[in-house]
């Protein structure tokens, strides 16, 4: 499969996308945080492979060969840029949305914002409104696998660029992107939640809390099922990639495709 890379210009910065172009669905996979597109690079060709849709993966605005924008972080603009990007490179209909860990809390405000576009959603481990109500926005602030930094900040010069992005995604913790999360909601379209099946998280009240919260996210949504990554901890797209590709081909056998004007006889 020819991989297509392309930086588009949206609003002030260009995003960088990798393309594996096919037909009828076009299946978006949306990193975790800090990560960028080469979390895919296993995944991508054989989906393309197994399903015969065109395979997008992207870098977040800041990370891999994407720009790093000088305004703070706002969850609503970047979707919004991503929304741009896709239409620019036309692929933005009959999307099957793949995302881990802050990747699903993104995908999740991206079907909120375009529910006309999206057909169905694979969620990875992902980080859940749910998770923030059980431990509170302060303790995870504080928490070293959510809002605190690990390198110092204090001579914002010397960071590296990645590390420049790590503090823009951080911003003001996560009582803004709260906010705006709070106001999103799932459509009704085939939705599976794979959980990770190994703990990964410090504590055991804490793992128990991501489960739990996984759980209620899935009784939230009318069609979603929950499944268990047996061998996995967080990493589900490094240790079980085939899990993530069944779990795709599922959703797009389930999902209700729109036709494109284009075909013949229309």
């Amino acid at each position: 499969e020819m991989c297509i890379r392309d930086r588009v210009q949206v609003g002030k910065n260009r995003l960088n996308f990798k393309i594996i172009r096919g037909e009828n669905y076009n299946v978006l996979l949306e990193a975790g945080g800090g990560m960028d597109s080469r979390e895919w690079y296993k995944i991508a060709p054989e989906l393309a492979h197994k399903t015969g849709a065109t395979i997008v993966s992207y870098d977040r605005a800041g990370f891999g060969k994407s720009d790093l924008p000088e305004t703070p972080l706002d969850m609503r603009e970047e979707v919004g840029w991503l929304w741009q990007g896709l239409k620019k490179l036309e692929l933005e209909k009959n999307l099957i949305l793949v995302g881990h860990s802050f990747g699903g809390w993104m995908i999740r405000l991206f079907a909120s914002e375009y529910p006309e576009a999206v057909k169905g959603m694979v969620f990875v481990d992902p980080f859940t409104n749910e998770f923030v109500d059980q431990l509170g926005v302060e303790y995870l602030d504080n928490h070293p696998m959510a809002g605190k930094i690990p390198f110092d900040t204090s001579h914002p010069e010397k960071l590296t660029k990645i590390q420049r992005a790590l503090v823009r995604m951080v911003g003001a913790g996560l009582g803004p992107k709260m906010e705006t999360m709070r106001e999103t909601s799932v459509p009704d379209i085939p939705v599976l939640v794979i959980t990770s099946g190994k703990p990964f998280l410090p504590k055991k009240e804490e793992q128990e809390a991501w489960r739990v919260a996984h759980e209620q996210f899935v009784s939230s949504i009318k069609s979603a099922t929950l499944i268990v990554a047996e061998e996995s901890d967080h990493m589900i797209p490094q240790r079980q990639p085939d899990l993530i590709i069944e779990a795709v081909m599922k959703i797009i056998q389930s999902a209700r495709l729109v036709p494109t004007s284009h075909e013949p006889g229309q």
